[in-house]
């Protein structure tokens, strides 16, 4: 049984060309490559910034190998990295020079915790016609199916969001709901060595920016002063065109992410980048692709900036911080190119809430118990004192949000000494 495996297994008369660089900030696309390899990634690398006649190229040489196959009689099977829980790690990143953290000459780190990333290593499943399990077929046909659509789409210049693709294929037997999507495209990702951006897949965004920050978008020759928007300005969902489009300016001492929209929105209200010159920004809960890609493109072109988090102090808080931090298991191999390994905790932790209204904290559920229990373990090597403040969580039996923090300090006033006294963690 004749086995495909990746980009590599192609010719390269096909994947053998040459790549240029396209200038981000003063960040180059081969500097988000580069990061990646100084991080010691261990599966393999994607190509951030494919041509779409390259990509379409792949899937064509990928069908017509795929066709011959079964014209010779051969069932083949597609071999694509794992993305099973065994397969991936965090690891330490390469290069750690930096790796105190955001340090006490950035945001005042008080643990200095070395840089980690979420990556899968180099383990292999197969998507088989012949599996032992009938879904292993199905996933070769959701593969394919997307791959036609996505050709489609590069022929034409047109995009499509995950979700409009669900709408698209839903009628099809073989989608039985968006997460084969989302599995099905994790394939492609996998089978090209190309991120989704490049499969003219855009990101349905949710995310703000504002603050200290001047965007300057080089395709429509347009500039937009975040400190002007009273609401921020949108995130756009198209992760390449952040990629490649936009530049920034900035005289802020750092960038500030926030959990929630509402106190996204009291910051701006109250001109706290003003107070303490920053870059806000929000993914309004759990962030999405295009605000990981955003903030890290903005981390990219300010490498001098020191990035914070504001959450909410309960297990769900810490795993958003941990997602914009390590990086998401769901996102696969595109993963570690989005993440913040030098992301700091400024609040709410602990020592925040210790004047805290007692009618200011819940408490836990089982499920918040089980999930801090699961993350204090995962993060016990990689950050310690993350792993410590949940520890204090569970022990406590409570959990309070960021409001909780108004009832013994104002929040902007806690905030901006927190920073000038290095209070992150």
């Amino acid at each position: 049984m004749q086995q495909f495996a990746g980009a590599d297994a192609l010719p390269q008369a096909i994947f053998g060309h040459s790549q240029g660089e396209t200038e981000l900030s003063g960040v180059s696309q081969g500097d988000h490559e580069a990061l990646g390899e100084e991080q010691g990634f261990q599966g393999p690398e994607l190509e951030l910034d494919a041509e779409p006649e390259e990509v379409v190229r792949r899937i064509q040489s990928a069908a017509l190998w795929f066709i011959s196959q079964l014209a010779e009689g051969v069932l083949p099977d597609i071999e694509l990295v794992s993305r099973t829980a065994s397969n991936r790690a965090l690891t330490a990143a390469g290069g750690d020079e930096g790796a105190e953290g955001n340090g006490e000459e950035g945001a005042g780190s008080r643990g200095g915790p070395r840089h980690f990333v979420l990556r899968l290593q180099q383990g292999t499943q197969c998507r088989s016609l012949v599996g032992r399990h009938p879904e292993s077929a199905e996933q070769v046909a959701r593969l394919w199916v997307l791959l036609g659509a996505v050709h489609a789409m590069l022929l034409s210049g047109e995009q499509a969001t995950q979700r409009e693709l669900w709408y698209r294929f839903k009628t099809l037997e073989v989608f039985r709901s968006p997460r084969d999507v989302n599995e099905a495209i994790q394939d492609a990702v996998s089978m090209l060595q190309v991120p989704r951006s490049a499969l003219a897949i855009t990101a349905s965004s949710k995310g703000l920016v504002g603050g200290r920050l001047v965007i300057h978008n080089r395709r429509s020759g347009t500039e937009t002063d975040c400190s002007l928007a009273a609401s921020g300005v949108a995130v756009p969902g198209d992760v390449a065109a952040i990629l490649q489009d936009l530049a920034f300016q900035t005289d802020a001492q750092l960038i500030l992410v926030v959990e929630k929209d509402a106190v996204f929105q009291r910051l701006l209200q109250q001109k706290f980048f003003d107070r303490v010159p920053s870059i806000i920004c929000t993914g309004k809960g759990m962030p999405d692709l295009a605000t990981r890609a955003y903030l890290s493109s903005l981390s990219l072109a300010f490498p001098h900036l020191p990035v914070v988090g504001l959450v909410d102090w309960n297990p769900a808080g810490v795993s958003i911080l941990s997602i914009y931090r390590f990086g998401s298991h769901r996102m696969g191999l595109e993963s570690p190119h989005y993440a913040l390994p030098a992301l700091g905790w400024l609040g709410a932790h602990s020592s925040q809430l210790r004047r805290a209204d007692a009618d200011a904290f819940q408490e836990l559920s089982a499920r918040d118990r089980s999930q801090a229990a699961s993350l204090a373990a995962t993060l016990e090597q990689a950050c310690p004192c993350w792993a410590e403040e949940l520890r204090q969580m569970l022990a406590s039996g409570a959990k309070a949000e960021l409001e909780a923090l108004d009832t013994a300090e104002d929040l902007l006033d806690l905030l901006e000494r927190c920073i000038l006294e290095g209070g992150c963690i």
